[in-house]
């Protein structure tokens, strides 16, 4: 097709003074004549993950030029919720980047868009806005990080604050060999390893087909990343010429087929939150029957921690996102359009099968059906999500008493304390997307209670959310949250409160004379933020039934 740029339609003036502000950044005449390809990347000196990115981003530059485009960089920096800093901020920061994305793109006419993200909140971002923009596109999420070693052993970066420091605490490991633990925990370049929220949302974004056959898998410091870069700086201009766009690929069909990966992988309960928000960009609307009707059918084949022994680089040896997908084939609507250029099902023609160790086949799974579903009942009307994939069985069904806690650290003290009884259900609330606001995660009350030896007897549940590798009958996401007057807010300590997966049910036992009386006494709690960023998502986040974005209405 014969291809006209965006700035085509300015007026005389417009356009004069539209190219002299571009020779002022440095391009010629010719550089100027060229489409004008957006470069958008997480990079920063701020958290490991994304310091490698700069590298990448070189290559997918010169994969555009050398198709005849004009590549153009911009920077939103990634945070990383490890950093232990404003936990807050993590979800919002999600929007923020979206708009922020929106608004540069918008104003500087880009005709196609490359983006290159990592890390949890951050890659739902870029997609967000991706979808919104809806200009030709394509995503080269930035890879993880690969492990370093100690006596023999990998080290999981996320385990040196937890295990390795608890181990060192109660003796088990010297100041010395800690000190080597803590020099060598983390090596950078890449999201942490595992099949946390943000290895999850770069597998789904794979499974969407928004990002080329293998990038998910491939790790930040490796040159295949840096060569699948290249190939997408070159693949973008393809995807102008032809006239393909976001919303030709992001359908009803390929949502599902990403429900269905996220299922077959264990993935980060927040990966059904981001898939919600991307989907609302288009009017499409994930229902919690969806996803349950996507558990119940998609067998849980790949274990990957935290869900089995596997971390990421195992993935990746096994064939990787195609290879899980080609296990999948037959539940799977190939006929989605890819950023290939090509249907699924031929990307699929050529995928290997799984190696039957960390990629099962559907015949042979680790568990007949997915790893996260969302419970409704009387507890949570518009529903609540949970990790299926890491509840003990003996948790599948249980029944026990309310205890109350405002905050995390709160239920964490008492734990620590011996104040929790076996058997209690503990609820935080009050720490949604407009109660906290922010919906923080929570995990440090999870890994204690693993700690503690309480992770098959206790019940945990909240309105805000879990990091991507929680474990336990943990249930989040609880809808109308409590800030709205959602019935998680009516609870009091002792109330008996049943989880019951088997019939996906999350319910209050208590009667609903008692409940209304307990809603007449309620009033909506003060804002907690007055100013700032904060201040207007917690006045403007949707319900996380259609994923806490900002409300368009």
């Amino acid at each position: 097709m014969s291809y006209k740029k965006k700035d085509a339609g300015l007026p005389d003036f417009a356009r004069v003074e539209r190219e002299e502000m571009l020779r002022g950044a440095g391009l010629g005449r010719e550089a100027i004549r060229r489409p004008q390809i957006g470069v958008v990347s997480s990079w920063g000196e701020v958290n490991p993950g994304s310091v490698h990115l700069d590298k990448i981003t070189g290559f997918v530059k010169n994969g555009i030029w050398a198709a005849g485009g004009t590549p153009r960089e911009f920077v939103i920096s990634s945070i990383c919720t490890s950093m232990a800093g404003h936990d807050n901020y993590h979800l919002p920061h999600r929007d923020l980047v979206a708009g922020y994305i929106e608004t540069v793109a918008m104003t500087n006419l880009f005709d196609a868009m490359v983006y290159v993200p990592v890390c949890d909140d951050v890659v739902p971002g870029h997609l967000m806005a991706l979808a919104r923009i809806d200009i030709p596109s394509i995503v080269v999420t930035g890879g993880y990080m690969s492990l370093n070693r100690f006596k023999g052993k990998p080290i999981d970066p996320l385990t040196v604050a937890n295990k390795h420091y608890n181990d060192f605490k109660e003796g088990r490991t010297t100041k010395q060999e800690f000190s080597q633990i803590k020099d060598r925990g983390c090596k950078g370049t890449g999201a942490c390893p595992v099949m946390g929220t943000a290895n999850t949302m770069a597998v789904l974004t794979e499974a969407l087909g928004l990002s080329l056959p293998g990038t998910a898998a491939t790790p930040g410091a490796d040159s295949r990343l840096q060569r699948v870069a290249f190939a997408a700086g070159q693949r973008v201009m393809d995807l102008l010429m032809d006239d393909i766009r976001p919303s030709q690929i992001l359908t009803e069909q390929a949502f599902s087929n990403a429900i269905r990966m996220l299922m077959a992988t264990g993935g980060s309960t927040n990966g059904v939150l981001h898939l919600q928000s991307i989907a609302a960009e288009l009017d499409i609307d994930l229902t919690p029957e969806m996803f349950n009707r996507a558990s119940r059918s998609t067998p849980f084949i790949c274990g990957i921690a935290p869900n089995g022994p596997g971390m990421m680089q195992d993935l990746d040896e096994a064939g990787g996102v195609p290879a899980v997908m080609k296990e999948l084939e037959n539940i799977l609507d190939t006929d989605v359009m890819t950023v290939t250029g090509q249907s699924l099902a031929e990307t699929l023609k050529v995928a290997p099968r799984g190696d039957g160790k960390i990629i099962r086949s559907i015949d042979d799974p680790i568990a007949s059906e997915g790893g996260l579903m969302f419970l409704e009942g009387s507890l949570a009307p518009e529903g609540a999500l949970i990790k299926n994939a890491a509840v003990p069985k003996s948790m599948y069904q249980f029944k026990g008493p309310a205890c109350l806690f405002d905050t995390e650290d709160d239920a964490s003290n008492a734990l620590m304390t011996d104040q929790i009884a076996p058997g209690s259900v503990v609820i935080v609330r009050g720490i949604g997307p407009a109660g906290d606001p922010g919906m923080r995660l929570l995990q440090r009350f999870l890994w204690m209670s693993a700690a503690k030896g309480m992770m098959d007897k206790i019940a945990f549940l909240t309105d805000g959310r879990f990091s991507g590798t929680n474990k336990g009958c943990a249930v989040a996401h609880i809808s109308p949250e409590a800030a709205v007057g959602g019935p998680l807010a009516l609870v009091e300590n002792g109330d008996l409160i049943e989880i019951d997966i088997p019939n996906a049910r999350l319910d209050l036992h208590v009667s609903a004379e008692e409940m209304a009386r307990r809603e007449a006494l309620w009033s909506p709690p003060d804002q907690k933020v007055k100013k700032g960023y904060l201040s207007i998502y917690s006045r403007m986040a949707d319900s996380t039934a259609r994923g806490a974005s900002l409300k368009y209405r």
